[in-house]
């Protein structure tokens, strides 16, 4: 694929999902697609899981939506960032036991795909957890408990 071809599906994807329209989102996506959320903890294989996925999020962030300032490509992947605005929703399970402030959240983004057969194969998309909470009012404790089961142990002195 040419790096034009690349970054036009990715901007479609983008697009898609600032819609929160899943069916639109799933089109750019290869039956193989598999999307990595560290910052979650997630993992979406194949298509079906990659709509449950997808629902779910844009349940806990309804106003979803990501712009891409550059990316950089070479024959098999492109690497994207930009920023992504959201709000999280007061029954979103990531604030479960806390209360969201309701403001709009801003923070940078970074997106590395590959592709396969002219469609998104693999997405790894990377952002900062603490600034979510910090930005949403709630604690990265609790939100990381949420998420994961369990705070993880610090490592400061």
């Amino acid at each position: 694929m040419t790096p034009e071809e690349m970054y036009a599906l990715a901007a479609g994807l983008g697009e898609a999902k600032s819609r929160q329209n899943v069916e639109d989102a799933l089109k750019f996506l290869h039956a193989d697609m598999e999307l990595y959320s560290p910052a979650w903890g997630a993992v979406a294989r194949g298509i079906e899981e990659n709509r449950q996925m997808l629902s779910h999020f844009f349940e806990s962030y309804p106003d979803y939506s990501v712009t891409f300032d550059g990316y950089v490509t070479d024959a098999e992947t492109l690497f994207g960032w930009g920023i992504v605005r959201m709000t999280m929703a007061a029954h979103a399970g990531d604030a479960r036991g806390m209360t969201p402030n309701g403001r709009r959240i801003t923070l940078p983004v970074t997106i590395r795909m590959t592709f396969k057969d002219g469609l998104i194969a693999t997405e790894h998309f990377s952002c900062d957890l603490a600034q979510i909470a910090a930005q949403s009012g709630i604690s990265i404790d609790g939100m990381w408990r949420n998420v994961f089961g369990a705070s993880p142990e610090s490592t400061a002195a």
